[in-house]
């Protein structure tokens, strides 16, 4: 296969059997691919990033692409690896507790968790830590688990790293779950490393994509890896539970179901025999914009690159207010200081899942993209007709933002007079 200038074995077309349908137009995530005069599909090897995408949706196989598949090494290439411990069965989910609630990422874990579980013939199970969270274990049942484990304990009112990990660790040891899914918020991914820690076993962060393989019942784990530009599918062949943090906002909660039967044990609980941490005081942090939430805006107004103007960003929080949503932006806006991260939507910054989200200047990165997944409808408006978000959006404006945005406020007003 021909390979860039970046050793990066990319795609060809094979013009004889182009049809020049666009599907791997639509596909190439780097807009690699272009039709030419002559009515045949052309990828630039500079941009193409070698993902295959173009080969596996092309409809007359007209995409000559060979992905190498690494070579399982033999046991005694491998050196003495333990063999697979069985006995593990059940996806297991965390249930953060915050001002004793369930957080929302939990319960999207559970309609996922309820998936997987299918998959793998087996049970929900959920894991409930804290002081007084009998609710919330009533909450697991409803929302999907099929048997809700519960430490409940004073020591485990507040969070602290050492006396959370060792009890969900003791745990996982006592249940054995086979999988066990974890938010990706502060707490999760700060917990998540300690667990893993302490039982040995992988941690996938971050991910955006899980299924099961049911030839080997292997979690698969995707997540953006090289600065956002590829997506890794990464998996735990030898330890259990496998790991793996989601963010909020990328999985769809299941409908909530009072009538709902599940078991809710209360396994016994000893701290080991050790000087656990104490909690002598706890100060609630007030930071800058910490007032707003964007995960929460039913629709979003995000500024790009291409809208960080500080003189025209009062569009922007017109076209907001005459949505009923929030401001937000991209990376490249942070960075430039004209917005807070608390602002920020990608993988880097926040996940998001509004009905509406509007995307102006917004070039669409990878990073960005997956961020935005979970919005129900996307409108986009940039200057250049080429930009990668148009691909994900339901509406597209091609055109000056400086024109454009004037004109959707003044309809918008029209129509809601």
């Amino acid at each position: 296969m021909a390979k860039n200038t970046k050793g990066i074995e990319v795609a060809e077309i094979l013009p004889d059997r182009c049809i020049a349908c666009r599907i791997c137009i639509g596909e190439c995530p780097t807009a690699a691919i272009e039709l030419t005069p002559d009515g045949v599909a052309h990828i630039d090897p500079e941009l193409c990033i070698g993902c295959g995408k173009c080969h596996e949706s092309c409809p007359v196989d007209a995409v000559k692409f060979e992905r190498k598949m690494k070579r399982r090494l033999a046991r005694e290439e491998r050196g003495a690896l333990p063999e697979p411990v069985g006995g593990y069965d059940g996806v297991a989910v965390f249930i953060e507790v915050a001002g004793g609630a369930g957080v929302q990422v939990s319960w999207e874990l559970i309609g996922k968790a309820r998936e997987l579980a299918r998959a793998l013939n087996s049970r929900v199970l959920g894991f409930v830590l804290g002081s007084g969270v009998d609710a919330v274990a009533r909450e697991a049942v409803e929302y999907g688990c099929d048997d809700v484990y519960v430490l409940d304990d004073p020591r485990l009112l507040q969070y602290l790293p050492a006396v959370y990990g060792r009890a969900l660790a003791d745990l996982c040891e006592k249940v054995r779950p086979e999988i066990l899914l974890m938010g990706a918020t502060h707490l999760g991914r700060d917990l998540a490393a300690v667990v893993a820690t302490l039982l040995k076993t992988g941690l996938t962060a971050d991910c955006t994509g899980l299924s099961i393989e049911e030839e080997t019942r292997l979690l698969l784990m995707t997540r953006p890896t090289f600065g956002g530009n590829i997506m890794a599918t990464i998996f735990c062949e030898h330890r259990r539970p496998q790991m793996s943090t989601v963010r909020p906002m990328v999985m769809r909660p299941p409908e909530k179901d009072p009538r709902r039967q599940g078991t809710i044990h209360h396994p016994p609980w000893e701290p080991p025999p050790m000087d656990l941490p104490v909690l002598v005081d706890f100060i609630q942090g007030v930071s800058p914009g910490s007032g707003i939430d964007i995960t929460r805006s039913p629709a979003l107004v995000v500024a790009g690159r291409g809208a960080c103007d500080p003189s025209s960003f009062h569009l922007i929080e017109e076209l907001a207010q005459a949505v009923g949503g929030t401001v937000a932006c991209s990376r490249p806006v942070v960075e430039s200081g004209f917005m807070p991260y608390e602002r920020q939507v990608g993988q880097t910054g926040r996940t998001v899942a509004p009905k509406l989200y509007i995307g102006i200047g917004v070039s669409g990165a990878i990073q960005h993209l997956v961020a935005i997944q979970g919005a129900e409808k996307i409108l986009a408006v940039n200057s250049d007709p080429k930009a990668p978000i148009f691909k994900v959006a339901d509406v597209g404006i091609v055109g000056n933002y400086l024109e454009v945005v004037p004109e959707l406020i003044a309809q918008l007003k029209k129509r809601t007079g």
